[in-house]
């Protein structure tokens, strides 16, 4: 009983959090800044998943997801089809991974197979629109938009 109270309290606060600072991404500052907030939410899963801490995952990939359909909002007003499909897909890869987590029994192989599919999805777009800083950080290349 505790347990179910502690991850429908984890899932209950992360919804909430979810819908409280969901935007749209309109400017290059708020993608970097959203681009930092996936990362971020990203590694937290992976660290929650090999700790077999799956609420938490669960909690991370939700932060991951509500930020990739904000940023969608960015390539569709840049006019960036290519951009917008492989958020598209950066997306179903993302569902991909809430549906391992959200398995009666969780395999960790399992789901950190799916969270490598994510991160496929997210080099191919740092490869055509990021470019890495010398402080290992990454920006949108110059003259994208």
């Amino acid at each position: 009983m505790r347990r179910l109270l502690t991850y429908t309290t984890v899932l209950l606060v992360a919804l909430a959090g979810t819908v409280a600072v969901a935007q749209k991404v309109s400017t290059p500052d708020e993608l970097d800044a959203a681009m930092k907030k996936i990362g971020a939410a990203q590694g937290a899963t992976a660290k929650a998943v090999k700790s077999n801490e799956y609420a938490d995952a669960k909690a991370q990939i939700m932060t991951v997801k509500q930020t990739l359909m904000d940023v969608e909002s960015f390539w569709a007003g840049h006019k960036k089809d290519d951009a917008v499909q492989m958020t598209k897909d950066a997306i179903a890869r993302v569902t991909a991974v809430e549906e391992a987590l959200s398995a009666t029994a969780p395999d960790m192989e399992t789901v950190m197979a799916a969270i490598k599919q994510v991160g496929g999805t997210c080099g191919a777009c740092h490869k055509m629109y990021r470019v890495q800083n010398e402080d290992k950080t990454y920006s949108l290349k110059p003259g994208t938009i």
